[in-house]
């Protein structure tokens, strides 16, 4: 099994501060889409967090989400403490089986 991982720091404007593997394009208030290149032979594990806010005082509630994933994109919407979509700088982690393997039922 090959096993492959993305990960990388995405900019509050929707640039690539880090990582391999992706390309990113910002969707409007808080909304992106990365893209895998090459996609997953399956849907990955993706996680993340919100980076570099630049003060303490950063609301714990401040996330990141991923309402879809699939082998070869997905969309992270971040937000604010009031539960409203704003731009933010974000890291992400995707984990999963590369190209050309197919998982075991």
């Amino acid at each position: 099994m090959s096993d492959m991982m993305v990960s990388g720091v995405i900019a509050s404007d929707g640039s690539k501060v880090s990582g391999h593997g992706f390309s990113v394009t910002s969707q409007g208030s808080g909304e992106y889409i990365i893209s895998f290149s090459p996609p997953f032979s399956e849907i990955p594990a993706i996680v993340g967090s919100q980076v570099n806010f630049g003060s303490a005082g950063q609301d714990t509630r401040d996330g990141v989400v991923f309402p879809y994933v699939n082998a070869g994109a997905a969309t992270a919407l971040t937000g604010g403490s009031d539960g409203g979509h704003t731009n933010r700088t974000f890291a992400f982690i995707a984990r999963g089986n590369g190209p050309g393997v197919v998982a075991k039922a």
